[in-house]
């Protein structure tokens, strides 16, 4: 299975840095212009994540949310001068401040590579549908149902709503949505989990009554039977 990375940056030094950083790992980057031609090129399966350097490529929300639409499963990293909150709202998986470790970098990629592991394993497998109510997930397919809807969801909101569906009503807190869905080393403020979860809510709301209960001072959990907190 190839591992394969569009890079958006049109300083050709910056891609030559990152293609020799990311071979080095076993990932395949391929430069774009701009990320409308990363659109364009995501008819190709193998294509797993777009890494965009916002200081030489034009990166705007509704960018970022035509490349979701376009596909489902995609990753998105971003290099900003600074951080950017409304970055991570329109659908990046990771949005990195100059100066940024690497290594921040290569562990997000990894992380990618193992859910995709991971889901090539369960497409194998007889069971690999997790249930709640009326929703489902197809963790082989990488589709979230609800009443017949399908839902949009990040690649990383995937992974906070599949942590939930494990183990539905169970109170999981930020440190362990953090831990099941963010690669390792990554510094996450708990209030991003909160703005991903707020997506996650949304999303399911819209095909039925809410099902996200807000724990106050502890965290999140499945259920149905509560009035919502927020």
């Amino acid at each position: 299975m190839e591992f394969r990375i569009l890079v958006c940056a049109q300083d050709v030094q910056i891609f030559l840095l990152l293609r020799h950083v990311l071979a080095t790992e076993g990932f395949m980057a391929f430069c774009v212009d701009s990320l409308k031609e990363a659109e364009d090129r995501l008819c190709d399966p193998d294509v797993r994540a777009v890494i965009a350097d916002c200081s030489t490529c034009a990166v705007d929300a509704a960018s970022l949310r035509n490349l979701k639409i376009a596909r489902f499963d995609l990753s998105i990293a971003l290099f900003c001068n600074r951080p950017n909150s409304q970055l991570n709202e329109a659908g990046a998986d990771l949005v990195l401040a100059h100066p940024f470790d690497p290594a921040c970098l290569i562990g997000f990629l990894r992380r990618l590579r193992l859910d995709a592991l991971i889901e090539r394993n369960d497409a194998r497998a007889e069971v690999n549908i997790l249930r709640f109510a009326d929703l489902e997930m197809n963790i082989a397919t990488a589709k979230v149902r609800r009443n017949g809807h399908a839902l949009v969801l990040t690649a990383l909101q995937f992974r906070l709503l599949r942590y939930l569906l494990m183990s539905p009503k169970a109170v999981r807190s930020r440190e362990e949505l953090i831990a099941a869905a963010w690669p390792m080393g990554i510094d996450v403020e708990p209030r991003t989990v909160d703005i991903h979860i707020g997506h996650i809510r949304r999303a399911l709301k819209r095909a039925g009554p809410d099902l996200v209960r807000t724990v106050r001072a502890r965290g999140y959990a499945l259920d149905l039977e509560y009035e919502a907190c927020d």
